[in-house]
C-alpha cells in the first residue's frame, strides 16, 4: 500500500473509533444531543434527506469497488462501508423521538463503528 493510502487507513481507523467511544461511552447523553438538535423540523428533513442520499451513493459506489482493477486497494470498500453506515444512522436518527430507542441505537452503532475499526485495523496493520 503506498503512502497516500496508508494515510486514508489511518484517517479512517480515526474516524471509526471516535465515533464508536462517544457512542459507547456516553450513549445518552448523546441521544439528548440528537433530540434537542433534531427538534427543528428543518434540520430532521434535512438529515433525513441527507441520509439518502448518502446511503445511496454509497451503495452505488460499492458495484464499482468491486470490479476495480486495483487489486492492494479493495480494501477501500470499507471505507463506502463506513459512508453507508453514517448514512444509516443519520437516516434513522432523523426518525426517533425518544430518548430511550436513541440511546439503544447510539449503543448499536456505537458496537457497528467499533466492528469497522477493529476490521480497518487489521487491514492496516497486516499489510
Amino acid at each position: 500500500m503506498d503512502k497516500a493510502l496508508r494515510i486514508y487507513a489511518w484517517f479512517l481507523l480515526v474516524v471509526t473509533v471516535l465515533p464508536a467511544i462517544a457512542r459507547l461511552a456516553k450513549p445518552r447523553e448523546l441521544a439528548h444531543i440528537l433530540l434537542v438538535r433534531y427538534q427543528n423540523p428543518k434540520r430532521r428533513k434535512r438529515a433525513r434527506v441527507g441520509g439518502i442520499i448518502y446511503l445511496g451513493l454509497s451503495l452505488c459506489a460499492v458495484p464499482v469497488l468491486l470490479r476495480a482493477q486495483m487489486h492492494q486497494e479493495r480494501w477501500l470498500i470499507m471505507a463506502v462501508l463506513v459512508g453507508a453506515v453514517s448514512a444509516l444512522e443519520f437516516l434513522l436518527n432523523s426518525r426517533l423521538f425518544d430518548e430511550e430507542a436513541l440511546t439503544r441505537q447510539n449503543r448499536l452503532f456505537g458496537g457497528v463503528y467499533l466492528a469497522i475499526a477493529i476490521a480497518v485495523a487489521l487491514l492496516l496493520f497486516t499489510r
